[in-house]
């Protein structure tokens, strides 16, 4: 009898941590400070309006008075980390094939301004070293660390290193849908800020087009669904979320409410972006951040 109240007790504990995992959310303990003024972030570095991931993009970005930029890192087949946003080199430069298969060298070889165009040229490829010794001494640097799947890859090491290296801790963020990349982060260094990525739905239709089928990835479902966003969030305690803007009204209020700084993703018309700042969340995301910074500089907001 005593041994069954014992097992009892301790499958009641065990459900009510589970519950607790999935069915509360804790209110924000990370190390972001909370600000009046909105921060806009120049989404791909300004890919808009300069070629797609580039230093000349991210330089043209502040010119513009933007706050920061959002750009993407990946692994080199060197072990280095370059600054690109997909897995394959075509839709972006004249090159072929995968950037995990090429070096740091050779990627930076690459111009980004040919197909581009519009006045750009010898816009070659940079490394997440370039960007942040560049960028962060003058505004914020937000990067995500593209990690298919669970296994180390070193890549996170490699990015603190770097942060490391030029005393970036705040001035950098490192973001990640991949949860498993944002708790390896935490614990080789507490100080680096953490960003988790989330979305409702799978990615963009017309973005899934212009990628080459054998580099298709689907967003796991455990990504799409808010009781297990939660989880993670509870068990990984990111410093900040990148929340698309078509993320469920309700959760994006309740994660502001519990002291999160938010950041707002792709928001990139007039209607989105006033909307995104009647929000108040820590900062936007756009494509377009020139209009998003004129619209936050206006008095209602």
């Amino acid at each position: 009898m005593r041994r069954r109240r014992i097992l009892a007790g301790i499958g009641l504990a065990l459900l009510g941590a589970v519950a607790a995992l999935f069915l509360y959310e804790r209110p924000y303990a990370g190390l972001i400070a909370a600000q009046e003024r909105i921060m806009v972030f120049a989404h791909r570095g300004f890919g808009n309006h300069a070629p797609d991931n580039s230093l000349a993009g991210a330089r043209l970005a502040l010119a513009r008075g933007m706050d920061g930029v959002d750009v993407d890192g990946q692994s080199t087949r060197d072990g280095e980390i370059v600054i690109f946003h997909d897995v394959s080199l075509e839709r972006f430069t004249t090159g072929e094939g995968r950037v995990d298969a090429r070096s740091m060298a050779e990627l930076r070889g690459y111009d980004l301004g040919e197909k581009f165009g519009r006045g750009f040229q010898d816009v070659p490829i940079a490394s997440f070293e370039d960007f942040v010794g560049e960028i962060s001494p003058r505004a914020l640097l937000m990067v995500e660390l593209k990690v298919p799947g669970f296994a180390d890859t070193g890549i996170e090491r490699r990015a603190i290193d770097v942060i490391r290296r030029h005393d970036a801790f705040e001035r950098v963020y490192l973001s990640s849908f991949n949860p498993v990349v944002l708790w390896r982060l935490e614990r080789i260094d507490a100080r680096v800020r953490t960003v988790f990525i989330f979305m409702d739905t799978g990615w963009d239709p017309k973005r899934v087009a212009e990628t080459r089928v054998e580099d298709r990835v689907a967003l796991p479902w455990y990504l799409r669904n808010d009781t297990t966003r939660r989880a993670i969030r509870n068990l990984v305690r990111p410093d900040a979320l990148s929340i698309n803007h078509q993320v469920d009204e309700a959760t994006i209020d309740a994660l502001l409410g519990k002291g999160y700084p938010v950041f707002l993703w792709p928001v990139n018309d007039e209607a989105q972006i006033a909307w995104a700042l009647s929000k108040r969340p820590y900062g936007l995301v756009s494509d377009e951040p020139e209009l998003a910074r004129t619209l936050r500089d206006q008095p209602a907001f």
